[in-house]
């Protein structure tokens, strides 16, 4: 039989994935774009506040690029539409890193 897990334990273990995201992230093993994508949405299951100024920037990445293919879903687009879009992908990508690699490893320090 299985013990139930309790709501501390289940908020430790989203927070364990906020930082296994976050430093997957800065070691380049993660697209920040995705990871932006991620963390927003682990944001209320992680127990904090919903103006938590770390989880607001990546809120606010993935909110202005949610409507780049990004992931699994890029196998549904055309592929001459996704290499037009890819060089505003890479810049999207690059502002994404520079506007949270620090967030990141806040969040790495603050949940471990």
């Amino acid at each position: 039989m299985s013990e139930k897990m309790s709501h501390e334990q289940y908020v430790e273990s989203v927070r364990m994935e906020v930082v296994e995201t976050a430093r997957a992230m800065l070691d380049g093993q993660l697209s920040y774009l995705l990871g932006a994508r991620k963390l927003d949405s682990l944001r209320h299951e992680a127990s904090v506040n919903d103006d938590d100024a770390d989880f607001m920037v990546f809120v606010a990445i993935a909110s202005d690029t949610d409507d780049y293919p990004l992931g699994s879903v890029r196998e549904f687009w055309d592929q001459q539409a996704l290499e037009k879009l890819q060089p505003e992908i890479d810049a999207a990508e690059r502002w994404a890193k520079e506007q949270s690699m620090s967030t990141c490893a806040r969040l790495v320090q603050r949940f471990c």
